[in-house]
């Protein structure tokens, strides 16, 4: 086992006490609280945060835009065939454009996980919904999936 991605996975991003996930958990609970806010920022955290994984799974080969899809396609196949889609750009609509554009205007926000495979649903009117809790959840099974794969390599990429 390679100890320094243990502890870097256990303290920045893994449950039960990794920052990512309880900060972005913590967005969660006070936007189902009502605070409409912490859904926004709830959203922001997970694509910010799928960028700073793909870093990591892509030993930080490549460049963002490439580093945030190699994480959100790990993230099941829902998210694959959006990145397949010949209609959206998913890193410039949903990253960039929550970080750089403040989208959420353009946007559904929705914080309970509702019956989808996906935490970014496409409405047939062709507006976009972010179901938080699902892509937190999808987000964090991924990040699990990723220690799994790296945490017995010698040699893995961290930003440290």
């Amino acid at each position: 086992m390679n100890l320094e991605v243990d502890r870097f996975f256990k303290t920045n991003i893994l449950p039960p006490q990794g920052r990512i996930y309880l900060e972005i958990k913590r967005e969660i609970e006070l936007a189902a609280s009502g605070n409409s806010a912490n859904g926004f920022l709830a959203v922001l955290g997970l694509f910010a945060c799928t960028e700073y994984l793909g870093k990591i799974a892509s030993q930080n080969e490549g460049s963002y835009t490439r580093q945030f899809k190699t994480f959100f396609r790990m993230m099941g196949v829902e998210y694959g065939r959006l990145l397949d889609s010949k209609d959206i750009d998913v890193y410039q609509m949903f990253r960039s454009g929550f970080v750089t554009s403040y989208f959420a205007d353009e946007c559904e926000i929705q914080i309970p996980k509702k019956d989808s495979s996906s935490g970014i649903v496409i409405k047939p009117d062709g507006a976009y919904i972010v179901i938080v809790e699902k892509y937190f959840e999808d987000f964090m099974s991924t990040c699990q999936t990723l220690y799994d794969d790296v945490v017995e390599e010698d040699e893995v990429w961290l930003p440290l």
